[in-house]
């Protein structure tokens, strides 16, 4: 292909051999350029004109806006390797040096553009050991977090859990581990992941230890506390090398690795982060509908994902607790404190990702002069809260933000441009070179102004105008309708469709001068923004204080904002037994309803007498609901939230378990019953005494005396169990189970119904004692099931509730006609043996209460078939 031969081209396939995985952005002057195979999917993906040029497919963006490209292109799961020229074109030798600057994937994105302002953005890596350890390391590139722990005993359960709290965009693993069968089946789990390798021997102990000692600077990694765990070393290893490749820069706003303890935390399953849709709802993976959309008053980036953060990963101590608790009741307490807070808070951008671009060289002007405002607006915060005598040790940093903002106001123009190279980014009075340079340029303006308007007098051409670009310099343009009139002396250039472009000697005299002052101008100016940026540099760890500070300000006002406007109360949290509610609510599901529609319910739950509650009630009567608005009540107040109740009182858990319903995993060949038995098996082999377990409707999915049989012997089991006896709400339509309450620690509650007139109504309230009816048929009809189906299944129940027989309709055909006859009535429950009558049994052991309309009515079809073959 003779494009090919060509020495830029030669350059173009060096440089692609070496990323044969991305899609190589190639920086020709005001351009990223594509080629050959890239080209091609790159212009599918972003729906571009591919064109050609000696058979060589190609398309390409402006450099200026290619952060827009990047981000449809990274959405739809590829990587990108951008590859910038290295030197000025106007003084290189031959061609221009390029070199790939940064590798862009899913989990190494720093540019705010391709960003959720509202999400952290993890890269994520483990290493299975021998006996079964998982090393597990997290990282945000975006803003410098950087975390590993070790997952004991949990396995790849456990794995999964810390997948589902940090939700990594990517995650990088040894390129041994691909053929894993227990790592593939993990990452079914997570389909939206994209998976990275590297060679086993990035993952080396002692290559992993060179790399962090390396990148941290220090001797030793006994200051992180990973110095003695090979795992660890390994994996934060692996994380740093990666995230140093991908970049192509020190990445020297990663100052620390932190190791944290799984158990200093409450650990929420998958099945329990989904079942309680935290922070995605079950029917679309959104936001709505999700409790950290009911709570959520941030304001800032940095305050919305810490709060996500703090939603996943509940406290456990108590101590821990309540200082949080102090510092929302702090902003609760003075509205106007609050509000003047908040208000600052509307104007702090992202510090924390703006000093990541800092450190990481990437950072532009407009970003720079953003970091001012934000630091300015952040010191007012600190201010109006020192003078109220908030205490943060955080505070003491603000002599690094103040540095930082007298350096900016100093050297930058306060509206600084986007552009590193166009110049207008330094005040005339930072250097005294660039003064002279402006002055300069000020002047060739001037003077261009004041040729242009004699040129107009000269000619007579009211609309002519003098113009620069960057092909042919400084020219004077007039439409087609005035070229008579220009004067002897112009000289053509350029000809267009609608006008005339010329010269002229003194124009062309005059503009050496004028873009020499540019280009020294320019130059100098960005030589200067450097300066500034590296001196910026030095004051990271001071802007990454003040960064966390507002950010736990904004999550903490922010949930005393929602407590004031939803009526939520500070919870008494204390290392008790105890779980007291009184008038708790729903957070989601009040959002949804008009004032006041929504019914508070108490619950009172006890080391002792009120163990386990056994709850029952209708379909649709609330109980999914009370179930659900306890363990959010409970999670809410260990993250520090004040919540949705008249007063609560909660005993510190350790961990809350769902069973809340499930749905078949036709991938994974697991029926709704088998992952309700793996959900309850989970719960059971995990739960403590301190847990709170929530279990919905366990047994449903098989036989009537299977499932009642199950969740029988679960509850015996919670009871009987010292070790295992959490607090537990169980929700049943095995109205046999209320005979447990015999049992120490269990109690029956029912939700309250009300029959008027023929109807009942739902009351939504939950009293002591247990239900004394399903009101199957009633839901039935609420729902819409045909009236000849509910009006049957009326008669049917009150033959059952009567005698236990039912009167069979059958339809008979005679020559061409069909009729319907009434069989005499089939015993149900009699004491004849089953050698009788073959549907004898199997209608003895059907529990009409657990029926729903459809079962009861696929049933009967059944018995029917069976009878009309008898």
């Amino acid at each position: 292909m003779a494009d090919e031969t060509t020495p830029m081209m030669r350059q173009y396939r060096e440089i692609k051999d070496k990323y044969p995985d991305s899609l190589l952005f190639y920086r020709m002057g005001d351009f990223y350029e594509l080629f050959f195979e890239d080209a091609v999917e790159t212009s599918r993906l972003l729906e571009l004109t591919l064109t050609k040029r000696h058979d060589v497919p190609m398309c390409g963006v402006p450099y200026h806006s290619v952060d827009q490209y990047l981000a449809r292109i990274i959405r739809a799961g590829r990587k990108v390797a951008i590859c910038d020229q290295m030197e000025d074109p106007r003084t290189a030798k031959g061609i221009v040096k390029r070199e790939v600057t940064q590798v862009i994937t899913p989990g190494t994105i720093i540019d705010n553009t391709l960003l959720e302002q509202r999400a952290n953005n993890y890269l994520a890596s483990f290493i299975v050991a021998p006996d079964g350890t998982i090393s597990f390391g997290v990282a945000d590139i975006s803003t410098g977090e950087f975390s590993v722990t070790e997952i004991i005993g949990d396995g790849y359960n456990g794995l999964s859990d810390e997948l589902m709290r940090f939700s990594p965009k990517e995650i990088v693993v040894p390129e041994t581990m691909i053929d894993d069968a227990s790592y593939k089946a993990l990452i079914q789990r997570f389909p939206s992941l994209y998976i990275s390798t590297l060679p086993a021997w990035v993952f080396d102990k002692e290559y992993a230890r060179s790399t962090l000692t390396r990148h941290f600077n220090v001797h030793s990694l006994k200051g992180f506390g990973i110095e003695e765990n090979s795992g660890l070393i390994s994996v934060a290893g692996g994380i740093i090398h990666y995230l140093s490749e991908m970049q192509k820069q020190a990445l020297t706003h990663i100052r620390s690795v932190s190791v944290y303890q799984r158990r200093d935390f409450m650990l929420l399953d998958d099945a329990t982060q989904a079942g309680l849709e935290l922070c995605e709802n079950l029917s679309s993976g959104r936001r709505d509908g999700t409790l950290i959309n009911a709570v959520d008053e941030t304001l800032t980036g940095m305050g919305a994902r810490r709060l996500k953060q703090m939603m996943l990963s509940p406290l456990v101590t108590t101590k821990a607790i309540n200082d949080r608790l102090d510092r929302v009741g702090f902003f609760f307490q003075d509205a106007r404190l609050r509000a003047a807070v908040r208000t600052e808070l509307k104007s702090v951008h992202d510090i924390e990702r703006l000093t990541t671009k800092l450190a990481v060289n990437r950072v532009n002007p407009k970003e720079v002069a953003a970091l001012k405002s934000s630091l300015i607006a952040a010191l007012r915060v600190i201010d109006i809260l020192s003078a109220a005598s908030y205490a943060d040790e955080r505070f003491s940093a603000r002599t690094g933000c103040e540095k930082a903002i007298d350096l900016i106001e100093r050297a930058l123009v306060d509206d600084p441009p986007i552009l590193l190279n166009e110049g207008g980014i330094i005040k005339d009075g930072f250097d005294a070179t660039l003064a002279t340079y402006n002055a300069a340029r000020r002047e060739g303006r001037d003077w261009i102004l004041k040729l242009e308007e004699r040129y107009r007098t000269e000619t007579g051409i009211p609309n002519l105008r003098i113009r620069y670009n960057n092909i042919i310099g400084y020219y004077v343009e007039v439409s087609k309708g005035q070229v008579k009139n220009v004067s002897a002396d112009f000289i053509k250039r350029q000809t267009l469709v609608g006008s005339e472009r010329y010269t002229t000697k003194q124009l062309s005299e005059h503009e050496s001068v004028i873009t020499e002052a540019n280009e020294k101008g320019n130059d100098l100016e960005y030589s200067l923004f450097i300066r500034v940026r590296d001196a910026l540099k030095e004051l990271l760890p001071d802007l990454k204080a003040v960064s966390d500070s507002i950010a736990f300000t904004d999550v903490f006002a922010g949930f005393a904002e929602c407590a004031a406007k939803n009526n939520y109360v500070r919870p008494a949290v204390n290392d008790s037994e105890a779980l007291l509610i009184r008038d708790g609510r729903h957070p989601v599901v009040e959002k949804y309803l008009s004032a006041n529609q929504f019914v508070p319910n108490d619950l009172s739950l006890d080391a002792d007498e009120r163990k386990i509650l056994i709850i029952t009630g209708p379909n649709m009567s609330g109980k999914s609901t009370y179930l659900r608005q306890t363990a959010l009540i409970v999670l809410l107040a260990q993250i520090g939230s004040f919540v949705p109740a008249r007063e609560a009182t909660v005993g510190v858990v350790d961990r809350i378990f769902t069973r809340v319903g499930a749905s078949d995993n036709i991938a994974r060949g697991e029926s709704t019953f088998l992952v309700e038995m793996n959900e309850t098996a989970n719960i059971l082999n995990n739960c403590t005494a301190k847990s709170l377990l929530i279990m919905d409707e366990i047994g449903r999915g098989t036989s009537t005396y299977d499932g009642m049989s199950i969740a029988w012997a679960i509850i015996e089991f919670l009871a009987s169990t010292p070790a295992k006896s959490g607090k537990t709400l169980f929700a049943t339509h095995y109205h046999e189970l209320t005979l447990l309450e015999e049992l120490k620690g269990v109690k029956n509650v029912s939700v309250l119904v009300k029959e008027h007139k023929g109807d009942i109504v739902f009351m939504k309230k939950v009293v002591d004692g247990p239900a004394t009816s399903s009101y199957g048929i009633y839901a039935a009809k609420l729902a819409g099931v045909p009236r000849t189906v509910t009006a049957r299944a009326e008669v049917i129940l009150k033959q059952l509730e009567k005698d236990g027989e039912v009167q069979v309709n059958i339809i008979e055909k005679r020559g061409n006609a069909r009729v319907l006859k009434t069989r005499e009535m089939l015993p149900l429950f009699d004491t004849a043996t089953p050698g009788e009558h073959p549907l004898i049994k199997e209608i003895a052991e059907t529990d009409i209460n657990t029926l729903t309309p459809v079962e009861a009515l696929t049933k009967i079809a059944a018995w029917k078939a069976t009878i009309e073959k008898s």
